[in-house]
């Protein structure tokens, strides 16, 4: 429930931000996909920090632009390529991308939703199928605070919504704030805490129950920034190979 020590920083020069980092590791290497957010465009593109062997980092290099804002970066591998399923819920759609080369090009394959704003899109395979978890704006409501989940026999679809769909309206648990973790035989989902505004906390739930008829999430225990971690606040939470990424918010004066 700590944060602890250990936090290398990603400065950024003022004129924009990063955000939703997701790790990825391939080939004996790591990578950090993020939102990265020009304050002049207010429209975030997605980059990549390169890492080396001592894990400095290189600088963010954009990889994957549409006209559309593009944010929480999931990357991951399946039939032995990369894919990564951005959310972009300003165009109204969910698409999933390949890397046609890794890491700086990525290609539309397939929209899994069309006509819906999904936010923070977080796959998971579980007992022989696909699934879905994530936040979905219902009208002119709120991006934060209704869950609802999809599966599907394969990650590209066809995807049907979960018979309880929404499966939870509650604002400190309900947006997906990072891949799922398993853990101990455990399947920990990290949520995002909206009740003291976008960005406010961050907790863990468990996965008890998900089939075809019932999707159950234990409480969430909050996750304290206690340690070395600078900001007050935590808003997602991912790890790959020996790299965990968190993400926070703090005021800062724009240049």
């Amino acid at each position: 429930g700590r944060l602890g020590e250990g936090w290398r920083q990603l400065p950024d020069a003022g004129d924009h931000f990063y955000a939703d980092p997701f790790a990825h590791h391939r080939q004996g290497r790591d990578f950090i996909f993020v939102e990265d957010f020009p304050h002049a465009t207010g429209k975030a593109v997605i980059s990549v920090v390169r890492l080396d062997a001592r894990g400095n980092a290189a600088q963010p290099e954009p990889v994957l632009e549409e006209p559309f804002h593009l944010s929480y970066p999931q990357v991951f591998d399946w039939r032995g390529e990369t894919w990564m399923l951005p959310e972009g819920s300003a165009g109204g759609r969910l698409t999933l991308y390949r890397a046609a080369r890794y890491p700086v090009r990525w290609s539309a394959e397939t929209v899994l939703l069309d006509g819906c704003e999904i936010s923070d899109a977080t796959l998971l395979e579980h007992a022989g199928s696909w699934w879905l978890f994530a936040a979905e704006r219902d009208g002119h409501g709120s991006t934060s605070d209704t869950l609802a989940v999809f599966s599907a026999p394969s990650v590209e679809g066809p995807w049907t919504p979960h018979p309880m769909n929404p499966v939870l309206i509650d604002r400190r648990r309900a947006r997906p704030g990072g891949a799922f973790v398993r853990s101990g035989g455990r399947i920990l989902l990290p949520v995002q805490d909206g009740t003291a505004g976008y960005g406010g906390g961050l907790g863990l739930s468990e996965l008890l129950v998900l089939d075809a008829s019932t999707v159950r999430l234990s409480e969430p225990r909050a996750i304290a920034p206690q340690g070395d971690w600078p900001y007050p606040k935590i808003n997602t939470l991912n790890r790959a190979g020996r790299l965990e990424v968190i993400d926070g918010i703090a005021a800062a004066r724009r240049r």
